[in-house]
């Protein structure tokens, strides 16, 4: 028997041609595989936000819905320092020349209070007083399933990497909520059918539309190499997917007893 240490050889990890070395798509292309990708999945309209419109959803339904959006906006404010952190721009000579940093610096701003509105949160529980929802309620509600997966789920990804964060959050997110137009809808039927002007959907009704648009302008500088594209199609094919059981769940509300209420008179 040999006294000798066994000697070790360590796999050869570098690669040629296949995996992350691969080629990646031309950034245009890639991004309108997303577009095909997201009028592929997400398929399902938010009915709920339309009956807030209109008003014919009813004020317990119309508190369910608030405490939901409650959870939303507490967790998802709780996370955006990962954006901040994970910006490949932070050390850039100055906070100007910074697109990323500065882009996410911002929105961290806007959404803790400090750059003139409310912080979100906050006013999520004014919302929520308006309604004579108490606090203990907010805190104790369970969320739909849905509701729980499309959060964590984007969470996962805002710490995971900067490019899944970017295309969780700000892509898979706010952008694809600017389209629907669902804040105007919120805040003008609320104030119109049910006599409470909610700041929160003022507020996201004209920044949502500035944010999703920087969005995919950031989303297209960091999707260069063929990683950076599989990890970002995989973070918005998962949260758009966990957006649409989402809106379906939020349907299924409006078959329950009680839901909806007769129009308003005009």
């Amino acid at each position: 028997m040999s006294d000798s240490p066994e000697q070790r050889e360590f796999k050869d990890i570098r690669k040629a041609g296949g995996g992350e070395n691969a080629p990646a798509l031309p950034v245009d292309e890639f991004m309108a595989g997303l577009e095909a990708l997201q009028a592929e999945i997400a398929t399902t309209k938010t009915i709920v936000w339309e009956r807030v419109a209109d008003g014919t959803l009813s004020l317990e339904f119309l508190k369910r819905l608030c405490k939901e959006y409650y959870f939303l906006g507490k967790w998802y404010t709780s996370e955006f320092g990962s954006l901040v952190a994970n910006a490949p721009d932070a050390d850039a000579l100055d906070m100007e020349s910074s697109e990323h940093f500065l882009h996410w610096l911002q929105n961290l701003s806007d959404e803790t209070g400090f750059a003139g509105d409310r912080n979100h949160v906050d006013m999520k529980v004014e919302w929520a007083r308006m309604l004579g929802i108490t606090d203990e309620e907010l805190l104790s509600y369970r969320p739909l399933p849905e509701t729980i997966g499309s959060v964590f789920t984007s969470l996962y990804y805002m710490r995971r990497s900067y490019e899944e964060g970017l295309a969780a959050f700000g892509w898979a997110g706010e952008r694809f909520a600017a389209s629907t137009g669902y804040a105007k809808m919120m805040y003008e039927g609320m104030r119109e059918h049910y006599g409470i002007e909610v700041e929160n959907f003022y507020v996201h009704a004209y920044a949502e539309e500035d944010h999703g648009d920087k969005a995919d302008y950031l989303l297209r500088q960091v999707a260069a190499t063929t990683g950076q594209q599989r990890r970002i199609r995989r973070a918005v094919e998962h949260v758009l997917t966990l957006r649409n059981a989402r809106a379906a769940a939020l349907n299924r509300w409006l078959d329950e007893p009680g839901a909806l209420r007769s129009p308003p008179s005009s």
